[in-house]
């Protein structure tokens, strides 16, 4: 910022009078002409031929020297005139202004009237110069005593820095071509150092010459930009690549910055410094894009790269004493802020424009630097590699000598020195990939009773009688005609897959009589050493067609069968459909809590009617799911394994919040409906809370809500269920039980429950006129209910003379098909409003 300051003050300080340039007196050796400055109240068309302003204009005259012109999206015109007061014509070339200029239109107009109009600039097809060179130059040509008014409209996305230079060209091409070699010899040497970087990286896997490309690509893009080199070399015909060279300059210091925060062991003020750096540069680059350039924001993308530069030099003398690594950075970076020091001065015109090279020769300097640092790197990983490759030879040595014994580790059991399952998917491999595959049968066997007979026999005794084990079932398996041992190791049959599974592999289809007798031959004590051993042993068997090759699958369904196994079924055959049968309930149950968020679950509705009104007073909330795939699914499909998954909490909640918004639209406002809850909703903390919540929200009353809970649910953790039970009561919540006379059925549950209805399952109204002992067993369960005070319902009543005999011996209130089916929750509305029309 102090350099912009200092600029803009000397060119503006003591302006002389707007003169003429006498060319004829000029050697052509990049002399300046007087010129003048005019700021338009906006920017010209970048598209249409401009008009300059006239003479009449308030054209400001600017002083020899430092012309820089500071940052203005409207851009600046500028005027110079040029005389040839000799006899003789003459040509020269004015050069108007320095590289990375977006637009620059120059119109040069004759004393004849003759107009010549150029337009120039990075934003345009580099063809389109009058000159081809990355410096925008008009080639004019006097006649004797001619004079030449050249206007230049000039606009760029940064600063303008406007030359006004006389030249010869014989003399601007001298100058040129040293410059061009100096260009050259700098281009080079990064391009070189990239290149090694590059070599680095893919050839030795060098990650630090991955660092040395992402620091010297944006330095030599920017050289390259400011220079106007890119442009000329690289892309002439695609003027939509040009980027204000600015913009590598910030690029290039946060890579800068990525570089050192890899490089050096970063305190955590010295990390959040960086990643400052990071942040404002890049909202800098941001803030050129989006919004117009003006002097603060041009000031600030020019000169606070240097802060930046500045304090990486910094965070590298802090690490001085860290080792070369740091030392050499420090230098590169401090080169690398010299060189933009002097970009900065050449900008503003201080040094003039061959200064802006600084950068180029700073970029040289940095990698030369980086290269430095990279072979010290490389010197110290090869040092590194070498102890790394003499320590694996030492290693490899160790693994050859004891080869034979680490196969035997990984093929075995450690406990029982049986084959292991990676020597079980070796034979079944072989065996399939036979040029006639052989169809193979698995058998998984866990020994149940391992836990328990680990925690009373020593380990070394007990992975004795393993071993025997073994060796009995292989024994006797061998004795058979009707099986065909896979030989899994030399004599060896049976494998030990874990501690407690044994396994062993047959050809062909699992004998049913095989699979019988081993049934028997399993369920006999074995003995050894006079002590007898109950295994309590399970059977999986799984087959495997000949098309199939796949070991791991076979004992996965090996496994799976086991699964199914139980006290009455020990040896259980893997069963595809039944697989495919719970995979599709449980993927019901996953799919689940999608079901609730897409509103594919409804509430369906059955009456509850009172007896011997016939009146409904109430409802029972039945889930359904209406899938877009299966069609209506009844809650048996998904239920169960909702419990099993925990899924069915948030399925209460999302019924009895249906429920409650459901009460709210019926006409009678004493009507209840009753919710079912599971045993895992009464295990859920705060369960008590979340109902209750729920009727807030709802702002629907306590008291009409029946919670509906099973007898195995109220009695897997007794006390707790009656303390929420008991707290829903107290709120209000009427509480009934659920299927009563299929489960427990004691009567001390009714007892100590705060219940207020009790529903007797539907199989004891099942052929209620023709069994005696279910009149007898029904007749005691409702007295039984009216000495406690309950309402007692009758569920599944589908017959008319079941309604008369019920009404006939007390019933409460019947529920079943005999009125109606779960209906709909408006059809359930109709349904009352109907009530309500033959009451009144």
């Amino acid at each position: 910022m102090v350099f912009l300051w200092f600029g803009m003050a000397v060119a503006q300080a003591s302006p002389p009078g707007f003169g003429v340039a006498d060319v004829s007196a000029l050697p052509g050796r990049g002399e300046q002409v007087p010129m003048a400055m005019l700021r338009p109240a906006k920017a010209a068309s970048a598209t249409e031929a401009v008009e300059p302003p006239d003479d009449a204009a308030p054209w400001a005259p600017q002083a020899l020297g430092i012309r820089p012109l500071g940052f203005s999206d409207e851009g600046v015109w500028t005027r110079a005139r040029l005389a040839n007061p000799g006899r003789q014509a003459m040509s020269g070339w004015l050069v108007v202004t320095e590289p990375f200029a977006d637009w620059v239109d120059c119109v040069v107009t004759s004393p004849r009237g003759e107009t010549t109009t150029y337009r120039m600039g990075d934003h345009r097809p580099y063809a389109e110069r009058p000159i081809p060179h990355p410096r925008f130059i008009l080639p004019l040509t006097w006649r004797s005593g001619e004079t030449l008014e050249v206007r230049c409209y000039i606009r760029n996305q940064g600063a303008m820095l406007v030359a006004f230079e006389y030249w010869q060209p014989a003399n601007f091409w001298a100058v040129e071509r040293k410059m061009a070699m100096a260009k050259f010899l700098g281009y080079g040497a990064v391009l070189l150092v990239i290149c090694c970087g590059v070599l680095g990286l893919l050839v030795n896997r060098i990650p630090a010459a991955m660092l040395l490309v992402i620091e010297l690509v944006p330095l030599l893009m920017g050289t390259l930009a400011g220079e106007g080199d890119a442009f000329e070399f690289l892309w002439p015909a695609h003027p939509a690549f040009n980027l204000p060279p600015f913009m590598w300059t910030l690029t290039a210091c946060m890579a800068g910055t990525v570089v050192v925060n890899r490089i050096l062991p970063l305190a955590r003020i010295e990390k959040f410094l960086v990643k400052l750096v990071v942040a404002t540069a890049l909202s800098l680059m941001l803030l050129a894009v989006a919004i117009p350039m003006s002097q603060p924001l041009g000031a600030a993308v020019n000169v606070l790269p240097l802060g930046y530069l500045l304090l990486l030099v910094a965070l590298c003398l802090r690490h001085w004493r860290g080792g070369h690594l740091p030392r050499i950075l420090a230098v590169g970076v401090g080169a690398q802020a010299l060189g933009l020091v002097g970009v900065l001065l050449g900008v503003l015109g201080v040094l003039g424009p061959a200064a802006r090279l600084s950068a180029l020769f700073a970029s040289v300097v940095k990698a030369m630097s980086l290269a430095v640092a990279l072979a010290y790197r490389m010197r110290v990983e090869r040092e590194q590699g070498l102890q790394a490759q003499q320590a694996h030879t030492r290693e490899l040595e160790q693994r050859l000598a004891y080869e034979s014994q680490l196969r035997h580790v990984a093929t075995h059991h450690l406990r029982y020195g049986l084959p292991n399952q990676a020597l079980l998917d070796e034979a079944l491999r072989r065996a399939t990939l036979t040029p006639r595959p052989l169809v193979l049968s698995l058998w998984v066997i866990r020994l149940n009773r391992l836990s328990f007979l680990e925690s009373i026999l020593p380990r070394e005794r007990l992975a004795k009688l393993v071993e025997g084990y073994a060796s009995t079932i292989a024994e006797w398996l061998q004795g058979r005609d009707d099986l065909r041992l896979l030989t899994v190791e030399n004599a060896l049959y049976v494998v030990a897959l874990d501690d407690g599974t044994l396994a062993f592999a047959s050809v062909g289809q699992p004998p049913k009589a095989a699979m019988v007798e081993l049934t028997a031959f399993l369920t006999h004590r074995y003995e050894q050493d006079g002590l007898f051993i109950a295994w309590d042993p399970h059977v999986g068997v799984s087959c495997t067609p000949s098309e199939q090759n796949q070991a791991h699958d076979m004992i996965d369904e090996a496994r799976v069968a086991l699964q199914w196994s139980n006290a009455h079924q020990r040896v259980v055959m893997f069963d595809a459909e039944r697989m495919k049968r719970e995979q599709l309930s449980y993927g019901l149950t996953l799919d689940l809590e999608g079901a609730i968020v897409r509103g594919e679950l409804v509430l369906h509705y059955q009456p509850k009617v009172d007896l011997p009104s016939r009146q409904t007073k109430s409802f029972e909330a039945l889930v359904r799911w209406r899938h877009p795939v299966r069609g209506m699914i009844p809650p048996g499909a998904f239920i169960a394994e909702a419990e099993a998954t925990g899924a069915i909490n948030r399925l209460t909640m999302w019924a009895i919040r249906e429920t409650a918004r459901f009460l709210l639209t019926l006409p009678d406002p004493d009507v209840r409906v009753s919710v079912n809850i599971s045993a895992f909703d009464l295990a859920t903390p705060r369960f008590v809370e979340q109902v209750l919540a729920i009727l807030r929200e709802e702002h629907c009353p306590p008291e009409r809500l029946i919670l509906e809970v099973t007898e195995s649910a109220a009695l897997s953790d007794r006390e707790r269920a009656l303390g929420i039970l008991s707290a829903l009561r107290r709120a209000g919540v009427q509480i009934a039980l659920d299927d009563f006379g299929t489960g427990y059925s004691s009567l001390a549950i009714l007892q100590e429950l705060p219940l207020d209805e009790v529903k007797v399952d539907r199989s004891f109204v099942t052929d209620l006129k023709e069994s005696q002992r279910k009149q007898e067993v029904l007749k005691a369960m409702i007295d039984v209910g009216h000495r406690l005070g309950l309402t007692v319902t009758i569920e599944g009543v589908e017959q008319e003379d079941s309604v008369d005999w019920l009404t006939l011996h007390g019933c409460d209130v019947i529920q079943g098909f005999v009125f109606s089916r779960p209906l709909e929750a408006q059809v359930a509305r109709q349904w009352l409003q109907a009530q309500q029309a033959v009451l009144a």
